[in-house]
């Protein structure tokens, strides 16, 4: 991997609308729009393959996969997170990290798959607190560490989770031998400014998320509310797919349905892909996806972290979170690969 860089980064939507936690702070909870579907592709993995090849895409991309629900209940998405290794691109999964079977079944495939892969393991203390499945959750991490598969652990913060901080990180302190975990921005996605879900300001929810010393927060923080104007190559070096039916659109931040649909990648796998970019026209109060989309390059002029440096951390032992061969890939931005 040491000399590949990243051409792309996908941001695809698996539809899977269901999940065995109830968070409140979660974007789909909050539209109340769970339905108990399991993730189906109205294509057959043979096509997927075919309209996702490195040579129809331009080059190694970062697929990064995360379900309306839970990631990695659905069966139907361990082969085609399969084909996309195989494939030769990155993959990161977003998840709850509780799916043991699902988990176990991933880390069965062959190493050189496993170097490319990246496990995104979402902390909602609450939740495994409730069912117990505190011990799992850290379990799922170790054996994922084990087999020395990149990985990081992200916490949603929330308002009623501020009284336990301290014990949060007495948590981890145990089990991640003294490595925090990142922290998120919690957005109201409810609101078409896409506002803090707090009832505290900026600043004072900065003041008290900031004690994670979490470099993904300082950015996300720093940028929240901060409108960008500049051109951005959303829609070509990153776009968002629905995995199920192959639906394009630029970018998360659309507004509205629909509104930045702009191909569907698994009609015509032999077609090349029409991109698009959304240039000075972005629509929303602040980068919808700043520590993925900005770090990784999609604004070449802005100065930002790494995207490396929005996942990995270190542990009292020295011991990082991402391999060695992961930092150096998502140390790249994709505008170094050169894409028109």
């Amino acid at each position: 991997m040491k000399s590949e860089k990243p051409r792309r980064f996908i941001n695809c939507y698996v539809s899977t609308q269901a999940c065995n936690f109830k968070c409140d702070y979660c974007y789909i909870g909050q539209r109340k729009i769970f339905d108990n579907e399991m993730f189906t592709c109205k294509y057959p993995v043979e096509v997927m393959r075919k309209a996702t090849s490195i040579e129809r895409l331009g080059g190694v991309c970062i697929f990064n996969l995360c379900a309306g629900g839970e990631t990695l209940l659905g069966a139907h998405i361990i082969p085609v997170i399969q084909m996309l290794l195989e494939n030769g691109h990155n993959v990161s999964i977003v998840t709850n990290g509780t799916i043991s079977d699902t988990i176990e079944k991933i880390l069965a495939f062959p190493r050189q798959l496993l170097e490319k892969l990246y496990f995104k393991f979402s902390f909602h203390y609450f939740e495994l607190k409730k069912k117990n499945l505190t011990d799992i959750f850290f379990a799922n991490v170790s054996k994922v560490k084990n087999e020395k598969v990149s990985f990081s652990i992200d916490i949603t913060p929330c308002d009623e989770l501020i009284p336990y901080i301290d014990e949060i990180k007495g948590i981890f302190d145990k089990y991640m031998n003294g490595a925090m975990p990142h922290i998120s921005v919690a957005r109201d996605t409810t609101s078409r400014e896409l506002k803090i879900l707090s009832k505290y300001d900026k600043e004072e929810y900065k003041k008290i998320w900031s004690v994670f010393d979490s470099p993904k927060f300082d950015y996300k923080i720093e940028e929240f509310l901060k409108p960008h104007r500049e051109y951005c190559y959303a829609g070509n070096w990153s776009f968002s797919l629905e995995l199920s039916t192959g639906n394009c659109r630029i970018c998360d931040g659309a507004p509205e349905p629909g509104k930045m649909d702009f191909y569907n990648l698994y009609e015509n796998p032999d077609e090349e892909i029409p991109f698009v970019e959304i240039g000075c026209n972005c629509p929303t109060a602040h980068c919808y996806n700043c520590h993925a989309l900005l770090t990784l390059g999609t604004i070449p002029e802005l100065e930002t972290p790494t995207y490396a440096e929005m996942l990995d951390r270190v542990d009292a032992e020295g011991n990082h979170w991402l391999t060695e061969e992961m930092r150096e890939f998502y140390s790249y931005r994709v505008g170094d690969s050169n894409i028109g």
